[in-house]
């Protein structure tokens, strides 16, 4: 979803937060996901392949460096998790990707230090004199203000846990395990519509692995994770219900 030239999904102008710069902004509080309205994939981390089993389908995207995803559209522009009032669809696993909005952290040049910035088009992060309900961004003492801790954990926490996804990733890559997949829809009004772009697991490739490899992958926790990917494909369903009852609101 990201490349070296391409800002990250969302972010359209990160800016490192400094206590000399920002120490008279705050932070507006809202739960309003709009800015993903065009979205029909949202980044995870393979942690998140839990709480994402009963909601979306997983799958991968990228060629030999694959990123997991949650689909959450089957039309190009159109996020079908997100409901009119910018809310996120109810009792729904919300991904991290998202809830960590508009912050980020960015690494320093020479990869030693990570920096918590924030997306400075996003409307969440204003002047005090501008939001007087808006809570600080920093204390006095320079430190993260309690509005902000939470939201550095978080960022820190899903910078981690990709991290540690790299291996896994890297072996299903290179075990040639996923094979490109589409989808091919019909819609209520006659239109036809093709996703694609996406990798999966291929559950015969995945069985033929040696018995050796399969044994490394249990101990370290990655088959797991393959049976949660291959069962969250039982989720395109819910997608098309859920695209059925919005064209019947339109």
């Amino acid at each position: 979803m990201t490349t070296q030239t391409q800002l990250p999904l969302f972010y359209r102008k990160p800016q490192v937060l400094r206590f000399e710069d920002h120490k008279a902004m705050g932070l507006v509080g809202s739960q309003d996901f709009s800015f993903t309205a065009e979205a029909t994939a949202i980044p995870l981390s393979v942690s998140e392949f839990m709480p994402s089993i009963r909601h979306y389908p997983i799958v991968f995207v990228g060629g030999k460096e694959p990123s997991p995803v949650a689909i959450v559209g089957l039309k190009q522009g159109r996020n079908l998790m997100l409901e009119e009032d910018g809310a996120w669809a109810a009792h729904t696993y919300i991904p991290a990707y998202i809830r960590r909005y508009p912050f980020i952290l960015v690494q320093s040049p020479d990869q030693d230090t990570r920096y918590l910035a924030y997306d400075s088009e996003s409307g969440r992060v204003k002047p005090l004199s501008d939001a007087p309900d808006a809570a600080p961004i920093f204390n006095e003492d320079g430190t993260a203000s309690k509005a902000v801790e939470p939201m550095l954990h978080l960022c820190e926490a899903y910078h981690q846990h990709r991290a540690q996804d790299t291996a896994f990733l890297k072996a299903i890559s290179e075990a040639d395990i996923l094979v490109a997949r589409h989808v091919d829809m019909d819609f209520p009004d006659k239109s036809r519509y093709r996703l694609d772009g996406f990798s999966v697991i291929d559950i015969e490739r995945y069985r033929a692995l040696p018995a050796r490899t399969l044994k490394q992958w249990t101990e370290k926790g990655w088959t797991d994770a393959i049976a949660l990917h291959l069962a969250s494909a039982q989720n395109w369903g819910l997608l098309m219900e859920r695209n059925q009852r919005f064209v019947k609101s339109a």
